[in-house]
């Protein structure tokens, strides 16, 4: 049994009885894994030894994912009498907890190698260097729930950040480390930041200059005593480097004065955290408005990375290449989170370039590669150039944008991955909602983001009528489970806005479930281009465009239209060997996909504009697209 299914609870509450004359409503009883009931046996005024025991049955029979659920049990001596219930199942884990149980278990395994494989932890050392930090942001005054921004790339210390965090306590919001100046003070603002963990610059000292000039008060301030007109709850900044930077605590430094606290504080404070507890507040890209934090807590994060380990078969002899982004869900849940729950190792990618990322996993016999779809793109293209031994890899996640059916099987085929876990999922969801199975045909795969993980229920609902669809017909897709998140920080209206009063998430994305409950993801509703009054979906377009073998990636997004209301344009990127013009494109349309779909124009780039976690940021498409139709370039 692992260490979270060793931890699971279920909690049963009396809702209602009948033919039992005593009251019975509103008492509780919690069971562990093992059977055992923790809870203080009821007075009754008589034994009915039949209520403990048909709880205990339908614990051991509903204790395997979190959720809540409801059910009348009977007398099985007496079938008039029965008793209604809530069961709320639960990993009585944090994170911090769960890191360090696993260490325990697996501390002589290597857990974390940086980039240059000059730093490298084992799971003993990482418990102990997590535990000081953890020491040192209590000594400096961090209090429960207060917020610790981390504005960095991949590293082994972001890692021991995102842990040393909730060991003690604070709550984690991860910055996009190649984040500017007005972006840094909206999020640092609304965050209610308290401490700033950062590198000083991704290149150079591009990151601490941007700090002194948004904080100037930091250039004359002892560290630690930070009075911030513009950040009134921000107190201290340390930095992650061996350079002294006025106002600032260095990362040694801190570690030094968490050797000094006695352990018995962090054991402490570990004691008043609950599984409940808000540990990540990770805020949604805002490609399309304005970012929100979403906060999520262990419960949230714990069920979702063990799910996504059951789906790739990891156990602690897996290496992990962890090339997304650590500042998004999908590199600190899906892949950090995922890996330390197996005790797996983790091969920190500080900043993606094919060739460099590629060497990397040969040198490291890296077995778990996972990225977005524009991250095997850049591998397959490199693989056509150089030779890798890619031998060792044997699953992963991709996720973060749609796969075109195309790349799945040249991953399968020309990078030789076997068991890729496709996935569907989103912040708000701690992320992933659906995957495949490792060893699921290569078709399913390449077709669909899988069936919803335990726990996770999905429903296809009709936008206009908001009723449920049942005949295979596509639909926006709403998600209901333990991994949706707490809120908005914040932000409640969103918040409602996001989530119904019945609790299901109306994720905006447009979706159909097969026969066999496998999701297949047709567009963001924001996507889609409405022609003539007809809904074209640009990724149906998207997904042709990549079956011409001179195509390495397309983009197809709406430019409006006078007569139409819009018009579809595609953009793309043609293979470095290969030529393309837009009639031989539009040639290659002709009669394979609907009239009204074909491109009305072909734009070639050299690049695609990305956000930083790889996504193809269709914003500046658009934009582009606009742009040219002014200037009639496109008309």
């Amino acid at each position: 049994m692992s260490i979270i299914d060793k931890s699971r609870k279920i909690e049963i509450t009396v809702q209602r009885v009948d033919s039992i004359p005593c009251s019975l409503v509103g008492k509780k009883m919690v069971f562990s894994a093992d059977g055992a009931i923790e809870t203080e046996p009821w007075q009754l005024p008589w034994p009915m030894p039949w209520i403990e025991s048909v709880c205990r049955t339908f614990a051991m029979e509903n204790i395997g994912v979190s959720q809540t659920k409801s059910a009348r049990l009977y007398n099985p001596d007496e079938p008039d009498q029965y008793i209604e219930i809530l069961a709320k199942s639960y990993v009585d884990l944090t994170i911090g907890q769960l890191a360090d149980q696993v260490s325990e278990l697996y501390g002589e395994r290597e857990a974390l190698i940086s980039s240059t494989s000059s730093r490298r932890y084992t799971y003993g050392q990482f418990r102990e260097f997590s535990g000081k930090l953890a020491k040192g942001l209590i000594s400096i005054g961090l209090q429960k729930s207060d917020k610790v921004a981390v504005w960095a790339v991949n590293s082994p210390e972001f890692v021991l950040a995102q842990f040393a965090i909730a060991k003690a306590g604070g709550i984690m919001v991860p910055l996009n480390a190649y984040e500017k100046e007005m972006r840094m003070e909206t999020l640092l603002r609304h965050s209610d930041t308290s401490t700033l963990i950062m590198q000083v610059g991704t290149k150079a000292t591009e990151n601490i200059e941007i700090l002194y000039r948004l904080c100037p008060e930091l250039c004359e301030a002892v560290p630690g005593r930070l009075r911030s007109e513009r950040f009134p709850m921000l107190k201290n900044v340390i930095v992650i480097s061996d350079e002294e930077y006025p106002g600032t605590y260095r990362w040694s430094e801190l570690l030094q004065m968490g050797s000094t606290v006695d352990d018995t504080e962090l054991s402490h404070r570990q004691k008043q955290l609950s599984y409940e507890d808000t540990v990540h507040m990770i805020y949604t890209s805002g490609t399309t408005g304005t970012p929100k934090g979403v906060m999520l807590n262990s419960a949230n994060v714990i069920e979702n990375a063990n799910a996504m380990a059951d789906r790739m078969e990891l156990t602690e002899k897996d290496v992990m290449c962890v090339q997304a982004p650590m500042f998004h869900c999908f590199g600190c849940v899906a892949c950090i989170l995922t890996a330390v729950s197996r005790g797996g190792a983790m091969v920190m990618v500080d900043k993606f370039r094919p060739e460099i990322t590629m060497s990397l996993i040969e040198r490291e016999k890296c077995t778990v590669v996972s990225g977005v779809p524009t991250m095997f793109i850049g591998f397959i293209h490199e693989m056509e150039k150089n030779c890798y031994d890619f031998s060792s890899v044997r699953t992963g996640i991709i996720a973060g944008a749609s796969c075109p059916p195309k790349l799945m099987e040249d991953i399968q085929n020309l990078l030789g991955i076997p068991k890729l876990v496709s996935s569907y999922g989103l912040t708000e969801a701690s992320p992933c909602v659906t995957a495949v199975y490792a060893d699921d045909p290569l078709e399913w795969k390449s077709t669909a983001a899988g069936a919803p993980i335990p726990g996770v229920q999905v429903r296809i609902m009709d936008s206009t009528t908001k009723e449920e669809v049942t005949d295979g017909s596509c639909g926006e897709i709403w998600v209901k489970g333990y991994n949706l998140m707490q809120g908005y920080y914040c932000m409640p209206d969103e918040t409602a806005k996001a989530i119904d009063a019945d609790g299901w998430l109306h994720t905006g994305d447009i979706g159909c479930l097969a026969d066999n409950g496998y999701l297949s993801i047709k567009d963001r509703s924001k996507d889609i281009i409405i022609r003539s009054g007809e809904n074209i979906s640009p990724k149906e377009i998207e997904d042709f465009l990549h079956t011409h073998d001179a195509v390495a990636e397309a983009a197809v997004v709406g430019v409006s239209s006078y007569l139409y209301g819009e018009e579809v344009v595609a953009f793309i990127r043609v293979k470095d060997d290969r030529n393309l013009t837009e009639n031989e494109i539009r040639e290659y349309c002709r009669g394979k996909i609907s009239t009204n779909k074909m491109p009305r124009w072909v734009v070639f780039l050299d690049r695609f504009p990305v956000s930083d976690s790889g996504k193809c940021l269709k914003s500046e498409l658009r934009r582009h697209a606009a742009e040219l139709k002014e200037k009639k370039i496109i008309s």
